[in-house]
């Protein structure tokens, strides 16, 4: 919306992860039109005063919208208000994701959010693609920890490959390793015990985020070897959700002929990084019972979510103290030709970072639309790869201290020795 009061409506800037982002950008070098919005004015109050490092004048310019799911003129009076809303709130699914998404698709704005909650992610991509298109709207789920680093480092290593062989090359299979230290808060918590209720936390379809199949299957793999670390890596509660991330991004490229796809054959597989064969596969039983437990026994749950409360999570110093390095292997079809793209952080990769992740995400589609891809321009619910892709990367790393590179490693004899 070219008459748009702000560029970007935080929604939600009084949750654990919503205050970070709130001091990301209110604190950006591009000083954008922002606004923090949500139930409670008080509290959105509460939070300008403990912005650090900002100006008087830069904290009376802060807009405070009220508004919340459950008045849906009012998700539609802050849609009209902004080119953008970045939405903190969750678990989606209980706290009106999709109402907010429909409201930022019928007003043909921006959208982006942290959800990791495959059910809600499908509710949304289904029902609201077409009219998103109708609108120009741009709804970007998931532009968090989960799924953006494995969704942009995919596309970047896809099209370092295809520049390599003038696009000559179709992607046998991206291969994505990830070694993190984070924490988890309570909000991610009540996330993942909200989706276990309505939808099984394990690998059931490699594509059930996408607008079309391809011939991945899908697998659950205790122990497969990443070549970029030499090292073994384990399945998760994220593979499922990533990997139905990053084959929408494949359809969507796919259905519109797009010379940035990944070819028909692609396949994406990740694992987390441990330490040996035997640890990879202990740790991914571990995973796999933790979601059984979370889908078949309600008292689970409940004792967790009593345990890490919604709204708390690491101290600062804590999320100062970790970090994400997360390396995609692009291999064609020859087996040869080879991409790597590393996406390496300081800081929490789930809390601190992610609120920098979704700000530029954000900001991306405020700021940057005209520099966007066709798919953008067009609209729909799209993916942070599809959205953002090259520019979306080149803000992470000049504004939020994200490391990228992108490099040719056909020839190397050990790629992990080409990464960052």
């Amino acid at each position: 919306m070219s008459n748009a009061t702000y560029d970007v409506v935080l929604y939600g800037a009084t949750g654990y992860t919503g205050k970070f982002a709130a001091q990301y950008l209110a604190s950006h070098p591009q000083q954008p039109k922002i606004a923090f919005a949500g139930r409670n004015e008080a509290k959105i109050r509460g939070v300008m005063e403990q912005l650090t490092n900002v100006s008087a004048e830069r904290v009376q310019s802060i807009g405070v919208i009220q508004a919340t799911s459950e008045d849906i003129e009012s998700l539609k009076r802050m849609a009209r208000s902004t080119k953008v809303i970045i939405n903190m709130v969750g678990p989606y699914a209980k706290y009106g994701g999709y109402d907010v998404a429909k409201a930022a698709a019928e007003a043909g704005i921006g959208y982006v959010d942290l959800t990791g909650e495959s059910s809600l992610y499908k509710r949304v991509a289904d029902d609201l693609h077409s009219l998103a298109k109708s609108t120009k709207a741009v709804i970007v789920p998931s532009s968090g920890f989960d799924s953006l680093p494995f969704d942009l480092t995919t596309y970047l290593a896809v099209q370092e490959l295809r520049k390599t062989t003038g696009g000559k090359a179709d992607v046998d299979y991206a291969l994505c390793g990830y070694h993190i230290h984070g924490s988890m808060s309570g909000g991610t918590i009540a996330s993942a015990v909200t989706e276990a209720k309505v939808a099984d936390l394990g690998f059931t379809n490699a594509y059930q985020l996408g607008p079309t199949r391809g011939t991945q299957k899908a697998e659950v793999v205790r122990s497969r070897y990443l070549p970029q670390f030499k090292r073994y890596g384990a399945y998760t509660l994220f593979t499922s959700h990533n990997t139905g991330i990053v084959n929408r991004s494949w359809g969507l490229l796919q259905e519109a002929h797009d010379e940035h796809g990944y070819g028909s054959s692609f396949k994406y597989i990740e694992g987390y990084v441990t330490g040996s064969y035997i640890g990879a596969w202990l740790v991914s039983c571990m995973m796999m019972l933790f979601a059984y437990l979370l889908r078949h026994h309600a008292w689970f749950g409940e004792m967790i979510t009593k345990k890490v409360p919604q709204g708390t999570g690491a101290s600062m110093e804590q999320q100062l103290q970790g970090f994400g390095n997360i390396r995609t292997l692009a291999v064609a079809r020859d087996g040869h030709t080879k991409a790597l793209a590393t996406f390496r952080v300081k800081g929490d990769p789930g809390y601190l970072k992610t609120a920098a992740f979704i700000s530029e995400m954000g900001l991306t589609l405020a700021l940057e639309k005209s520099r966007l891809s066709p798919l953008a321009q067009a609209g729909g619910v799209l993916t942070s790869a599809t959205a953002g892709g090259e520019v979306l990367a080149e803000r992470l790393s000049r504004y939020s201290e994200v490391h990228i590179l992108t490099k040719d490693v056909s020839t190397s004899t050990d790629v992990s020795q080409e990464c960052l």
